[in-house]
Parts: C-alpha cells; structure tokens; sequence
C-alpha cells in the first residue's frame, strides 16, 4: 500500500512567480532525459562499506511537535519517543532505529538566553518553523571507531572551517551559520549505537521502520558538499532522480546515501529547510509508504521494505 499525500503537500522551498522557473523546471527534465539511471522510480542505493562516515540523525524542524507526533504514530506506524527540553528553549521528540540512526523532531518552546551558546541554533530553528518547518541538518558520525578528532584532522584539509564544540557525549563540529555546507555538521558517534546496516531484534516500530537510509538535501554548492563527503572516502554513483522527480547527485557512504541537489536548478528559497526527503528502511514485513509531512515542511518520508531481515 502507498500512501500518497501530493495533494496536500506544501513543498519545502518558496520560488517566485518567475519564468526562470519554468526554465528551471524544463533543464531538470532534460537533465533526467539525459540518463538512464535517472528513468528509475525508486534509486537504487548508493553505499560506501569502506567510508568513515555514515548517517547519524536528521534533525528536523516542526511548527506542533504534538500533532506531528500524534500523526506520525496513529497515521503511519512510527513509535515516538516523548520530548524533551533544553535550556535554550528547543524541545525535542525522537524517532530513534535499531541501527542507531534517529529522526530529530525539534520545536521553539521558549524563549532562551539570548547570550547563551545555543542562541545561534534556537534562531536557525525559529527562522525554519516561520518558513514552514523540514529537515534542519543532516548529523553524520565515523565508523570502526573513527571518532570527531579522526574526521576533523580529515576534514580540515578540505574545509578548515569546521570547528568543534562540546565535550564528551556533547561534542560535535559544525561550520559557522553564513557556511554554504551549515545544514551539515559531525557528532561523536554513540558507543552503544550499532553499525548501519545492523540491526538488533524486533523492530520497535509497528511499520517494521529500522534505520534510515538515504537523505536529500538542497545546497546552494552542491559540488562542494559531494567533494567534501568523497574526502572521507564516499562513492560518487552520478546522477539520480527521487520518486517526486527531483534531480539530484548520489554519493554513497556507510549504510547510506547523501543525495546532492542543486538548489539553484529548483530556485530553493535560501531560508528554507534543507533537508526535502528521507528515505527509511523497513523490513520484510514492512508496506511501502510514502509520507508527506505538510505540517514540516513538505518533508517527504519514503518507507522502503527491505529484502534483508534483521
């Protein structure tokens, strides 16, 4: 069963009423007319065993953090966990999977400090619910122990603007706000997190949802980011269309794929949310769905059943 929500979806970029658009609109498709690997419906996945990275969570931005978890569980079948709240103001409700990967589901419920070191982070989301909501980031971690300081020292050659933060737990590096690759940023992997693609157990969601997958993401550079993920021994697998015919790049590393679209080609508001679909995988058991979250952004959720059981 697919479940398809189009109709109401609101998207999750703003352009103008602008023939560039539909010139925009038109390259896209010649562009998918180009390759035979964009005719697919569904992408095949794109992975890199021997890269140091690989997907950790999505942070995601939402304007009711109850409803959207009410609908994410009575509607499609998602265990979500209860929020929880900082001292800047943030509340944050999971999705976590059984390969250590999780969706953020994150809302302004307070104020906070102005002064306080997660001011910066509490406008970033404030900015992104008045614009809609969506996919805020993309949090990627090592592998086989590669800790923050390994992917720094690698990522330093590359962008040497990537700074760390935190201690224990808590550290994470991220690019300065104005960056052009701010929607992506590195965290200390969770020792008691499993490697993507293993998974322990049952799923704990009654949809059999397991891990996630696949992301894509909007970039005003997109060059920039696949060379910054190829650094860190990523695989460029070319060009590749979504199911919403959205054209973009698939760079494959650990247990999933970073899917590079060029915002400039879609005329993406620079204000909105990166992050415009996500792909989760399922089990055996689990039925394909596909989910648009109207009430974040447009986010669009593909639920993939996977031949793979556990």
């Amino acid at each position: 069963m697919t479940r398809s929500n189009a109709g109401a979806r609101q998207g999750p970029r703003k352009a103008p009423a602008d023939p560039r658009r539909l010139v925009a609109m038109v390259a896209g498709a010649l562009l998918g007319t180009a390759s035979g690997v964009l005719a697919q419906s569904a992408p095949v996945a794109c992975l890199a065993p021997g890269s140091s990275l690989r997907l950790d969570h999505v942070p995601v931005a939402v304007g009711d953090l109850d409803a959207l978890s009410r609908r994410l569980t009575d509607e499609f079948g998602f265990h979500v966990r209860d929020g929880r709240r900082d001292a800047n103001g943030l509340e944050t409700a999971e999705i976590g999977f059984g390969d250590g990967t999780r969706l953020e589901l994150r809302t302004v419920s307070g104020s906070g400090d102005p002064d306080a070191s997660g001011a910066t982070e509490l406008r970033r989301y404030t900015d992104l619910i008045v614009d809609g909501g969506g996919g805020a980031y993309v949090a990627l971690a090592g592998n086989d122990g590669t800790g923050l300081d390994e992917l720094l020292a690698i990522a330093r050659d590359v962008e040497p603007e990537l700074a760390a933060a935190g201690s224990g737990m808590g550290r994470r590096a991220a690019f300065p706000p104005d960056h052009p690759l701010q929607a992506v940023f590195f965290v200390e992997p969770d020792p008691e997190a499993q490697e993507p693609p293993t998974v322990s157990g049952l799923p704990e969601h009654p949809n059999g949802a397991r891990g996630l997958q696949a992301v894509w993401i909007m970039m005003e550079d997109p060059d920039r980011l696949t060379r910054f993920l190829l650094a860190f021994g990523a695989r460029d697998c070319g060009p590749s269309r979504h199911p919403e015919h959205l054209y973009g790049r698939a760079v494959g590393i650990r247990g999933g794929t970073v899917y590079v679209v060029d915002a400039r080609l879609w005329m993406a508001d620079p204000g909105s949310a990166p992050v415009v679909s996500l792909t989760v995988r399922g089990g055996r058991e689990s039925a394909s769905d596909n989910i648009v979250l109207g009430n974040a952004g447009g986010l669009w959720i593909e639920l993939r059943p996977s031949e793979e059981d556990g």
